[in-house]
Formats: structure tokens, sequence, C-alpha cells
């Protein structure tokens, strides 16, 4: 017997997970500051210098992760 198998749960989650790195990304934008990420570390540099923001616990959630700890970096309900 064959099993089914569906790629639509896949594909939605890397389109989600894709939408969570541009909000990342606008997010970090908006307060005049850069993202950069080193060895699934990510960095916020601003006026010159990095602050590392925690290293995501899942690499299958990595910007979702990110996400949720840039809203609490800069005080976003």
């Amino acid at each position: 017997m064959k099993r089914r198998f569906s790629i639509e749960k896949t594909e939605w989650s890397d389109e989600r997970e894709n939408q969570y790195k541009q909000d990342c990304l606008e997010m970090v934008f908006k307060f005049g500051d850069k993202m950069e990420t080193k060895n699934d570390t990510v960095y916020i540099i601003k006026n010159r210098g990095g602050i590392k923001i925690e290293k995501p616990l899942k690499h299958k959630t990595f910007w979702y992760e990110t996400w949720l700890k840039l809203k609490d970096f800069y005080y976003i309900d």
C-alpha cells in the first residue's frame, strides 16, 4: 500500500519562514540598524557595534524564533 505524501505543508512552512525573514529585515531596518547572521546566530549591528541575539533552537523555525526575539529586543507588541 502506498503512503500519501503531501508537500503542501512543507511549502506553506517554507513560505511562512521566508515571510518571517522579511519581517525581521524590515523591523531592523525600521530602527536604522543592520542584521547579520554568522554561524546560525543573528547579530544586530548598531552604531558599529554588534549585539548578539540568541541563537534559535531549531533550524527549521530559525526566522520565526528570531522574529520573536527581535520583537522583545525592540519592545514591539
